[in-house]
C-alpha cells in the first residue's frame, strides 16, 4: 500500500511540474513611481503631439499623469508625426506639458531636452542630462534620432540614450542601422550602456520581429530586449509590438528584468477626454500607441 501511495505522490508531482507556467510582469504597472532603488525609463509616441493635442485640458492630463510616473520618457511625434512641425510649435507644445506635469506632482520636478518630432522628459531628482543633440553618425534615418547622455544623481547610474522613430516604410533599413547608431554613441558620449528606444515599427507588415522574445537582429547576449516580441505595445485591436528598448549588453548589472506596457484604459479614466467625433472617451484620445517601460536599479552599474 505504501508503495502505491508514493508512486501516487510522485506521479501528482510530476504532473504539477509539468502545468507551471512562467509568469511575465505585468503589463500595466501601477500609477505610482518605482522603489526608490530603481528608475523607471520608457518611452511613448504620442500621436501627433501638436497645439490640439495640448489644448485639450482631460486628455492633456492624462498624459501628464503617465509621464509623472517614468523618471525618463522618451517622447515621440512632437508637433507632428513626420518632423515638420516648427521649432517654436514643438517649444510650445513640450512646454505646456512639462507645465501639467509639474502641476501634478508639484514644484519643478521635471524638465525636459529635445530636438526633431522627439523629446526626453525626466525627473531632476533622479537625473541630469549632461548633453544632448540630434544623431549625426554615419546611418541614414528619416527622422534623425535624438541622442543624449544622462547621468543618476542618486545612484552610479549613467547611460547614453537613442530616441528612434523609424518610417514605416524604411523599417526594414533602418532597424538594423540602430546597432550601429548605439555604437557610434556609445563612442561619442565615451559610455558603453546605451538604451536604444521608440517606435520602431519593429512588428506587423513593416517588420518581421523573428521568433521567440528577442527583436531580429539584436541577437542576446549582445543585447537586450526589454519588450518581447509577444508584447501589444498599439491601442489597436490587432497585435503588434511597434514600440521596443534595446540595450547594450554592458547593462545587464543595471536592468532589473521588469518591464511592461501600460494599457492606459486600464489604469485611468478616459470617459472624459477629448479627441475627435471617433477618438474622444477611449483611449485613441491620446494615442494609438501604448507607453512601455523597464525599470533599472540606481547603484549596481558596473563600467
Amino acid at each position: 500500500m505504501r508503495k502505491v501511495f508514493t508512486l501516487l505522490f510522485t506521479l501528482f508531482l510530476a504532473l504539477s511540474a509539468c502545468t507551471q507556467t512562467t509568469t511575465l510582469p505585468d503589463t500595466t504597472p501601477p500609477d505610482t513611481t518605482p522603489a526608490s532603488d530603481k528608475v523607471r525609463i520608457g518611452a511613448f509616441n504620442i500621436e501627433i503631439f501638436g497645439p490640439t493635442k495640448v489644448g485639450r485640458t482631460n486628455t492633456l492630463t492624462v498624459l501628464a499623469k503617465i509621464a509623472s510616473t517614468y523618471d525618463v520618457l522618451a517622447i515621440e511625434e512632437v508637433g507632428s508625426n513626420s518632423s515638420t512641425a516648427l521649432e517654436s510649435t514643438c517649444i510650445t507644445v513640450m512646454d505646456t506639458y512639462v507645465a501639467r506635469i509639474n502641476q501634478i506632482v508639484g514644484s519643478d520636478s521635471y524638465a525636459y531636452v529635445r530636438g526633431n518630432q522627439y523629446a526626453i522628459v525626466y525627473r531632476k531628482a533622479e537625473f541630469s542630462v549632461v548633453s544632448s543633440g540630434l544623431y549625426t553618425g554615419s546611418q541614414s534615418f528619416t527622422y534623425t534620432p535624438l541622442t543624449a547622455y544622462l547621468k543618476s544623481t542618486t545612484g552610479n547610474l549613467d547611460f547614453a540614450m537613442v530616441v528612434i522613430h523609424t518610417s514605416p516604410s524604411m523599417a526594414t533599413m533602418e532597424i538594423p542601422a540602430l546597432k550601429t547608431a548605439m555604437s557610434e554613441v556609445a563612442t561619442l558620449y565615451a559610455e558603453p550602456d546605451v538604451i536604444c528606444l521608440g517606435d520602431y515599427n519593429g512588428d506587423g507588415s513593416y517588420y518581421t520581429e523573428g521568433s521567440g522574445s528577442d527583436l531580429a537582429g539584436f541577437p542576446s547576449p549582445t543585447y537586450i530586449t526589454t519588450i518581447p516580441n509577444s508584447a501589444d505595445t498599439t491601442v489597436a485591436a490587432s497585435s503588434n509590438t511597434y514600440d521596443r528598448i534595446e540595450l547594450s549588453s554592458s547593462m545587464a548589472s543595471d536592468y532589473d528584468l521588469t518591464y511592461g506596457v501600460i494599457q492606459i484604459g486600464q489604469v485611468y479614466d478616459v470617459t472624459t477626454c477629448e479627441g475627435t467625433a471617433t477618438t474622444a472617451g477611449t483611449e485613441s484620445a491620446l494615442s494609438d500607441h501604448y507607453p512601455v517601460w523597464s525599470e533599472f536599479y540606481v547603484d549596481r552599474d558596473t563600467d
